[in-house]
């Protein structure tokens, strides 16, 4: 799998980060108010769990997925840090069948990832009545990161494929130089 770069790039990427975890993405804060008040979450390309271990002070009962061996162990260090019990697993999100063992949740969040469309009918699959789906990432090309090209930007298109979600939200904003989508989808 590559997004903005393979395993190993986010690995080395990951190493050189320092012991303290980054701040939770404040448009996840924003939009909890779209959020069941408790439940089961998805972090889906969680990344180190700045998001995961947020959602998880807040309540929630947080399962992580991601790629890099580095972030999730990071994660589980930060978790453990913060007391805070968030169930890791590796899988690569590029895989056909990545989500075919997966629990059903009430929240599922993709934060600055852009997984393939054919990929969202199974991920709705383990969504819940009434739970939400929130994505969120690029919608243009930043210029202080050469990473990230055309096809990791977030487009309307992306969730052509979804079944049975409603769009509650879609926001675009700016946060510095970058160039931000946000959607919130509601399964019915």
């Amino acid at each position: 799998m590559i997004y903005m770069g393979d395993a190993d790039w986010w690995d080395n990427r990951f190493d050189a980060r320092g012991a303290k975890l980054m701040m939770h993405d404040s448009k996840l804060e924003e939009d909890m108010k779209y959020f069941p008040v408790k439940g089961n979450v998805l972090d889906a390309a969680c990344g180190d769990g700045r998001n995961s271990i947020f959602l998880s002070k807040q309540g929630y009962v947080v399962d992580a997925i991601d790629f890099s061996k580095v972030a999730l162990d990071r994660l589980n260090n930060f978790a453990n840090i913060e007391g805070q019990r968030i169930r890791t697993t590796q899988v690569d999100l590029s895989d056909n069948a990545v989500f075919d063992r997966l629990d059903e949740y009430d929240l599922i969040i993709i934060n600055h990832f852009r997984l393939d469309k054919s990929l969202f009918p199974k991920l709705s699959k383990h969504l819940k009545d009434n739970g939400v789906l929130w994505v969120n990432g690029f919608r243009e090309i930043p210029g202080n990161n050469p990473n990230i090209t055309v096809r990791d930007l977030i487009a309307d298109d992306d969730f052509s494929e979804l079944e049975k979600c409603n769009l509650e939200s879609k926001d675009t904003y700016d946060n510095g130089e970058h160039k931000l989508v946000r959607y919130i989808w509601i399964k019915r």
